[in-house]
């Protein structure tokens, strides 16, 4: 019934705003939804990564959001844990700033930074106990802005992200912490609708 619903409202929503795209910019508040899914990544299994933001789009070269996200990274592997893989997963929250470049009345190129916090958790393993870890996070990217109409945007681009590490602590005294990097390279596409 959820889905129905949702998708109901989604195709009302385009109806709505049935002016394409014209010379004028799209401008003011907007609400931001994206997913992705990180590519490349060693010795555990991809991600997926999800986020829900608001932002202001300021003028023709620049808009700025902030995001919350999701990122579960799946099974991952610890030196020094054996066999053992521990799931971890992160709530990064961003404040994102993107610098635009028109390049026709429907298109935008775009380079992004962003910097923020993640809280990152992973579950314990035989061996080591699991941890809530709080990092400082920053992300860099590029990608293209499709203006569908005068409420609707897509974006579709590149991330690499950086949340810090993840961390396990030793079942005894000697053991220690175990930690490892937590970064991807994410393609993400992204959905905007303006007020």
């Amino acid at each position: 019934m959820k889905k129905y619903l949702l998708s109901t409202l989604a195709v009302a929503g385009i109806l709505a705003c049935t002016t394409v795209a014209s010379a004028e910019p799209i401008q003011g508040p907007y609400i931001v939804g994206e997913a992705g899914w990180a590519i490349g990544m060693k010795d555990n299994d991809d991600a997926g990564t999800f986020a829900l933001g608001a932002g202001y789009h300021v003028n023709d070269f620049m808009r700025a959001d902030m995001t919350i996200g999701y990122r579960p990274w799946g099974k991952v592997h610890f030196k020094g844990s054996g066999e053992s893989k521990s799931d971890i997963w992160s709530l990064p929250v961003m404040a994102n700033l993107y610098a635009k470049y028109p390049i026709h009345r429907m298109f935008d190129v775009y380079g992004m930074g962003g910097m923020g916090i993640s809280w990152t958790h992973t579950d314990g393993i035989t061996n080591a106990k699991g941890k809530t870890k709080t990092n400082f996070a920053w992300t860099v990217g590029a990608g293209v802005d499709y203006y569908i109409n005068s409420c609707w945007s897509l974006d579709l681009g590149y991330r690499y992200t950086d949340l810090g590490d993840a961390r396990v602590r030793g079942n005894d005294l000697y053991d220690g912490h175990r930690k490892r990097a937590v970064r991807s390279n994410d393609i993400k596409l992204s959905a905007r609708y303006y007020f």
